[in-house]
């Protein structure tokens, strides 16, 4: 998980382009869910996410502009599980996802192996009229599987922003040393009660 909050602030620092193309997450993917020792599963659809937005603090500079991001937004889904063992999910099961990003639409901007520790990290972005509209990330780890993805169109400089929001983890930018992709997170104690 500590490699999304780096590969968020990748995104800021690269290009995308591609067509237009709607992700959903696989069966194969929601069906983990029965082996998780713990999951979480947002889903935050057109009224649901504007009516998530309201319950923003506008006097909180961070989630004022969280709410300025959520405005433009169509979706977003959080699929995370964490398993008691290792080999509880499969390689299979993530290409069944990742298949989707193979299209034109999508650019992988972000591609992070951790043999040692046998961790995947993986970005992707499309874009439309040269505005970036989706986000995707994938992170894998041997006993923990996190998929992110954002619809709609994002200013990737306030991507930051949603960190702490919606299951989305928090940035923690000064706690990352230059180049290193595995930086730290803060949990954050709203997490658990969006």
């Amino acid at each position: 998980m500590n490699q999304i909050i780096a590969g968020l602030a990748l995104t800021l620092l690269f290009p995308a382009s591609g067509l237009a193309q709607e992700v959903k997450i696989p069966e194969r993917i929601e069906k983990l869910a029965a082996a998780a020792a713990e999951t979480m599963n947002i889903t935050l659809d057109g009224p649901m996410l504007q009516l998530a937005a309201k319950f923003m603090n506008s006097n909180d500079a961070d989630e004022q502009q969280a709410k300025k991001l959520v405005s433009r937004l169509k979706s977003i889904h959080v699929r995370s599980f964490e398993f008691a063992k290792e080999g509880e999910y499969a390689e299979a099961d993530v290409a069944a996802f990742r298949s989707q990003l193979r299209s034109p639409a999508w650019s992988r901007i972000v591609d992070s192996n951790s043999k040692p520790n046998r961790e995947h990290l993986e970005i992707y972005v499309k874009q439309e009229r040269n505005q970036a509209a989706g986000l995707v990330i994938v992170s894998a780890e041997p006993k923990e599987l996190t998929i992110v993805s954002i619809d709609g169109e994002i200013d990737l400089k306030q991507v930051a922003s949603l960190g702490g929001q919606f299951g989305i983890p928090k940035i923690d930018a000064e706690a990352a040393p230059a180049g290193n992709v595995a930086s730290k997170t803060r949990p954050n104690a709203k997490d658990s009660a969006e």
